[in-house]
């Protein structure tokens, strides 16, 4: 019994599990899961296409298509394209965040090189992962716009700032040189980022795969001996 209704039931493993939920229940989780499913691959889509051609150049009929749905669903789930390109930009962030290990992200900034190692490590193989994230940004920057602006406003700026006491510890400690803090951050997340940016170019030049484990090992190498004493 359950609050008077009798409910038939089937025994499994580990719980009593109803043999079927209400008709209209079933249809309204069946089009949450098609709607989450629809909204998944819009926001896949328009990142390649954001991170190819800027918030300018993507064209939402193309953003769908490549998702597989119609035109129409893109205004139906997101409304705007300006809504579209946020969310995109939010979900770059929050994965970013969650992907980051705890030992960084409480971090202090105690100035030790080899906090600085560990992050370096990690920030490479993120940009190796999601080469994505840094070449949406450096296109929306080289394009400007409100588009940048709001992203600034959310979280990059927040970024620099968590980033610059960290930065300036190091260089107090003498593992960083002594230069304007703000572009030698500049020069290390580019430093970073840089291979997989152009990860094209070094297959054709040098026939090397910077994506593959051991190049991702040698970059954060690269990038540390390059900067860190």
């Amino acid at each position: 019994m359950c609050q008077g209704r009798d409910v038939t039931m089937r025994k499994t493993e580990e719980t009593d599990v109803p043999l079927a939920a209400p008709a209209r229940e079933r249809r309204s989780t069946t089009r949450d899961a098609r709607l989450e499913t629809t909204r998944s691959a819009l926001l896949a889509s328009a990142l390649d296409h954001f991170a190819k051609r800027g918030f300018a150049g993507a064209s939402l009929r193309e953003i769908a298509a490549d998702a597989g749905v119609q035109h129409g669903m893109i205004r139906h789930v997101y409304r705007t394209k300006e809504e579209l390109w946020r969310q995109v930009i939010i979900f770059l962030f929050e994965r970013m965040e969650r992907e980051m290990p705890t030992e960084i992200a409480k971090a202090k900034p105690d100035g030790q090189r080899a906090s600085a190692e560990r992050w370096i490590r990690w920030y490479v193989a993120y940009c190796a992962r999601h080469p994505e994230h840094a070449r949406l940004m450096v296109q929306q920057s080289i394009l400007d716009g409100p588009e940048l602006q709001w992203a600034s406003d959310m979280f990059i700026r927040g970024r620099h700032a968590w980033h610059r006491p960290f930065t300036e510890a190091l260089q107090k400690a003498g593992h960083l040189p002594d230069v304007d803090p703000l572009y030698l951050f500049m020069m290390i997340t580019a430093a970073a980022q840089i291979p997989y940016l152009l990860a094209p170019e070094i297959k054709v030049v040098a026939g090397r795969d910077p994506h593959e484990p051991g190049e991702i090992a040698k970059h954060a190498d690269a990038v540390i001996r390059t900067f860190l004493r």
